[in-house]
């Protein structure tokens, strides 16, 4: 597949993925779920049940599930779209030491030993079968794979080291009819020392993150690259509902091999936030600064940075959230792109149903885009992203699920050869889990 076909196809891609969770979006989570395979069927995790004691400290938490969609738009074209049915099959399973509940002492206070690592890990592979006789609808099936391994060595004590490492082998679909893909395998490694002696109002974390992105196809490995980020992060409790903080983080980003184009830049991060309570059902987390990527060639970026959330739990089993967003990013389609984001997050709970909502729209702004295809050397896209769920709990370790989840791109984008990566995708999904 040419690099035109790639490049358009990823922001398709980025519309129709999940949403950021509330913290993600300001960079306070450090992770969003490594597990999501970005697919177009929904997650497995809404059940775990009591799991399978195999040690002392170690449980086993087997799940099995079966998924099926309607995908309106399954190359995520700008007219004439292809719909399908797809099925899929599920298999996870998560490892780790025991949770702080099975540590509870019997009268339900803090164990006074809970050991020198807590620790966690999980694999699941899923079996994407497109139902459909065309050649280049069955294609875009295959296996998705996904694997986490994080924990902490000396919890509780002054001084910790935080490890995560997670794997994604992501399945994704060209943006025209093709039996190509643009599958990727990606590698999110974070490591961290911990400093936070008990009693003290002031915590410190020294982290470095790793991402390997990694293209299968060979044609498309000049899109491949590799981050490497240092940072210091310090916490200031300042009351107890009350958290101020401070981070700088410096990055070393570029190319991956010898067929990646990707351009060499160093982005620099300096920002200051706050986590509070404005009343007992009210909560603000903010956090502005500033960010100049030192791009090595081309376009670059120095600008402020920051995001804002604001939450409120509106009744005892619901919780409301809208966040706000600016940030720039380097990008596979360009050098970088800068996104105006606003989230809303909507959870409602009706034992044993849970109702979700996540609709988010974002207004991107791509520079330096010539360097990947033939066409201006900027591209601006209003993107629309939805998902709207629903799950019964028939007990902690079988539920069912049915979820709605919306992508869409709109952008005055025009290649050289007349291509518009405008496009409307709908899902539906429908499944079961079940867990041991």
């Amino acid at each position: 597949m040419s690099r035109l076909g790639l490049a358009l196809g990823l922001v398709a891609a980025m519309a129709a993925g999940a949403s950021a969770s509330p913290d993600d979006i300001l960079g306070l989570s450090g992770q969003s779920s490594p597990l999501s395979t970005g697919n177009a069927l929904a997650p497995i995790s809404i059940v775990e049940g009591p799991g399978i004691k195999v040690g002392e400290g170690t449980v086993l938490h087997p799940i099995l599930g079966i998924e099926t969609a309607f995908i309106s738009n399954a190359f995520y074209e700008e007219t004439d779209p292809e719909p399908v049915g797809v099925t899929r099959i599920v298999g996870r399973f998560a490892t780790g030491s025991l949770s702080p509940q099975r540590l509870q002492n019997p009268d339900g206070s803090e164990a006074a030993n809970v050991g020198t690592m807590e620790w966690r890990a999980a694999a699941q592979l899923s079996y994407d079968l497109y139902m459909s006789g065309k050649d280049t609808l069955q294609e875009q099936g295959g296996l998705g794979v996904g694997a986490l391994i994080r924990g902490t060595v000396f919890p509780k004590q002054t001084w910790s080291f935080l490890y995560l490492d997670s794997f994604e082998r992501v399945l994704r679909a060209t943006n025209f009819e093709s039996t190509d893909r643009t599958n990727r395998d990606i590698n999110r490694l974070h490591l961290g020392v911990r400093y936070a002696p008990r009693g003290r109002t002031v915590e410190g974390l020294l982290h470095y993150a790793n991402l390997i992105d990694f293209f299968e196809d060979e044609d498309q490995r000049f899109a491949n690259r590799m981050h490497n980020t240092f940072g210091l992060t310090v916490n200031w409790r300042y009351r107890p509902m009350t958290v101020f903080f401070g981070e700088i983080t410096q990055s070393i980003n570029g190319g991956l091999g010898d067929a990646s184009t990707k351009v060499d830049n160093y982005p620099l991060t300096v920002s200051t936030g706050v986590q509070t309570l404005l009343s007992l059902k009210t909560t603000l987390i903010g956090r502005i600064g500033y960010t100049n990527g030192f791009y090595a060639t081309g376009p670059s970026f120095s600008a402020i940075m920051g995001g804002l959330q604001l939450g409120y739990r509106y009744s005892p089993n619901g919780r409301a959230a809208v966040m706000y967003e600016y940030a720039h990013h380097d990008s596979i389609n360009a050098n970088f792109y800068r996104d105006h984001a606003v989230l809303i997050d909507i959870e409602q709970r009706f034992a044993p149903f849970v109702l979700v909502a996540r609709p988010e729209l974002r207004f991107r702004r791509y520079q330096g885009t010539n360097a990947v295809v033939a066409g201006p050397d900027t591209r601006s896209d209003v993107i629309v992203a939805a998902t709207v769920s629903g799950r019964y709990n028939f007990r902690d370790s079988l539920g069912a699920i049915v979820e709605y989840r919306l992508g869409l791109v709109e952008t005055d984008y025009m290649t050289a050869l007349g291509d518009d990566p405008s496009f409307v995708r709908h899902e539906v999904v429908a499944g079961v889990r079940a867990a041991l």
